[in-house]
């Protein structure tokens, strides 16, 4: 169960709190004049360090959902009342984009002061607390150097406002992400190797798994000034490091990964959710204060004006995402058997979990009157309901990942919006592809590497073709993409892989040929709204813009091009 390991979300680097603890315990401010005499102030220390994961504009939203998660196979299913970042018509004074900037330096801050405060007590600076901000230190600066470019790196603690502090100048992109990769390699070994209070906590094999990610974006095609070969290298060494652990397995069942998280269940058996930003509560009340939307924004549809909440099925739910026609297409039709595609039923398992043929809105379909939030409800397309054909429905499906069946999260009281559900940062399954991808990279495709792909493959129970149709570089480089796709959609991974492959704007304008199909005709509202967002992306989307108010502030700072 989470709820040993549970930070308690102080938001320290908000209000300006000193720190919040990993048990279940009411938050505890530490004076600076008895900061860090026990190991149990450690705790709330660093908790505060971790807090920045679970902020609104990090993973609780901004960051996780409209900034990460509107991709080419993942988009906004809503036209009024959402943020501009969903439809790319940001500019660098919008609010989400200002507080994910302003959370994730709050982040860096937190460490860079927890860190200065160990180094003053007793404790030695290699104590495992001290690793573990410092790894976070270094993810803080990768997600923004991922995002924004350029950007300051900020590595020791300012405690005053001194100009000369504020004022700094951005660091390359490319030297911000060796600088993460060099902090990480440099620490890991100091971090813990057993599992006991992962997937809440950093472990080694967790840095091993970032590094293979950051060094996979330090390789790709929009970083300038590295060593692309060495990069690959590096991301293989370090993915392999994760899976020569055998600390890590694939669970059997895809689904029970995510119903883990909705559950508020850790998986201790088999390890695969390696590392994920925890929520707690529905804000029901104080003991029980969320910042996670997950499940709320992506999830199932279910907004009944009921209040009979005890009996819903599915608790309230905006459901602000679909899979988009080229996910049910990479799904149905890509990398299929010829077997396979002449089935006339869903068979890859991630299909049926993540784009459910159901939601909860309830109202008449096809004659029938279904009651949202209690009834599950079909979608209807070209008047073929998804209960008469589970095929039907193609693009239009909610994001089914961390849907807030009652089964599964259990009744809530009211009609809470916030959720206690968690966010994966890191699964197993990415590492395997991580790892196929670079050493395919860096050597060419071999069958060791198809056995890798395969063994994702062969949890979604869908058969693979031979090795010998993904001999090429090339067609194996395809075939990683596309199962990366299939596996990691709406885990706020896509858009990323996206802008390091340098097919970003290329994929979003896909949209055009998309809608046209006749499985999603032009006429279709929600076809139309992902054509009007891809439509919006420039280049210019490969970056964030940097916020108006942090240029205003910091007068060594420069605005990313086209912004």
């Amino acid at each position: 169960m989470k709820t040993r390991y549970q930070i308690l979300i102080a938001l320290m680097a908000m209000t300006g709190a000193t720190a919040c603890s990993f048990l279940e315990e009411e938050p505890q401010v530490i004076c600076s004049d008895t900061f860090y005499k026990s190991e149990a102030e450690l705790r709330y220390g660093l908790a505060g360090v971790y807090g920045a994961l679970s902020n609104l504009n990090s993973y609780g939203n901004s960051y996780a959902m409209p900034i990460s998660n509107t991709d080419d196979l993942s988009y906004q299913n809503r036209v009024h009342n959402v943020p501009s970042v969903y439809w790319y018509n940001h500019n660098a004074s919008d609010t989400d984009v200002l507080g994910c900037w302003q959370i994730f330096y709050a982040g860096i801050k937190n460490a860079n002061e927890y860190m200065a405060a160990i180094a003053e007590s007793e404790f030695d600076p290699n104590h495992a607390y001290y690793s573990e901000a410092r790894f976070l230190r270094a993810y803080y600066h990768f997600i923004l150097a991922q995002a924004w470019g350029d950007v300051p790196l900020r590595t020791h603690a300012t405690l005053a406002p001194d100009p000369e502090e504020v004022n700094l100048a951005a660091t390359p992109q490319a030297d911000v992400l060796q600088w993460c990769c060099s902090e990480i390699e440099e620490l890991l070994p100091l971090l813990a190797e057993e599992l006991d209070e992962a997937p809440s906590r950093v472990t080694q094999t967790t840095a091993a798994g970032i590094l293979a990610r950051i060094y996979l974006f330090l390789g790709g095609e929009t970083v300038t000034g590295a060593d692309k070969k060495t990069c690959f290298k590096k991301a293989a060494q370090w993915a392999w490091f994760v899976i020569d652990s055998h600390k890590h397995q694939l669970n059997p069942d895809y689904d029970q990964v995510f119903i883990n998280m909705i559950s508020d269940l850790y998986d201790t058996q088999y390890r695969e959710s390696m590392w994920e930003v925890e929520f707690k509560g529905d804000r029901s009340s104080a003991d029980k204060w969320s910042n996670g939307r997950i499940g709320d924004i992506l999830g199932l549809q279910s907004t009944s004006s009921q209040s009979n909440f005890s009996e819903w099925n599915c608790n309230y739910s905006y459901a602000q995402y679909n899979g988009s026609l080229k996910l049910w297409d990479l799904y149905w039709s890509d990398d299929r058997t010829d077997d396979e595609k002449q089935l006339p039923v869903i068979t890859d398992k991630r299909q049926e979990w993540n784009l459910p043929p159901y939601n909860y809105r309830g109202g008449k379909v096809d004659g029938v009157e279904y009651t949202a939030s209690m009834d599950k409800t079909p979608y209807i397309y070209e008047k073929v309901t998804t209960f008469t054909d589970p095929t039907t429905a193609a693009g239009i499906r909610n994001c089914g990942k961390w849907r807030r069946e009652a089964l599964y999260e259990g009744h809530q009281n009211a009609k809470n919006l916030h959720t206690g559900i968690n966010f994966p940062l890191l699964r197993y399954s990415d590492v395997l592809l991580m790892y196929a991808e670079a050493k395919n990279e860096d050597e060419g495709p071999s069958e060791e590497l198809y056995d890798f792909v395969k063994e994702v493959r062969d949890r979604a129970g869908i058969a693979t073709r031979p090795y010998g149709d993904y001999a090429s570089q090339e067609a194996f480089r395809q075939f990683v993409r596309n199962e990366r796709g299939r596996e990691l959609v709406f885990e706020a991974l896509r858009k990323y892989d996206l802008i390091r492959w340098g097919i970003f704007v290329e994929a979003m304008h896909g949209y055009a040929l998309q809608t046209s199909d006749d499985r999603w005709s032009a006429n279709n509202t929600l076809a139309q709204y992902a054509l009007a967002t891809a439509n919006s992306v420039q280049p210019k989307h490969i970056y964030l813009p940097i916020p108006s108010k942090e240029l205003g502030v910091n007068s060594l700072l420069k605005q990313n091009p086209m912004w």
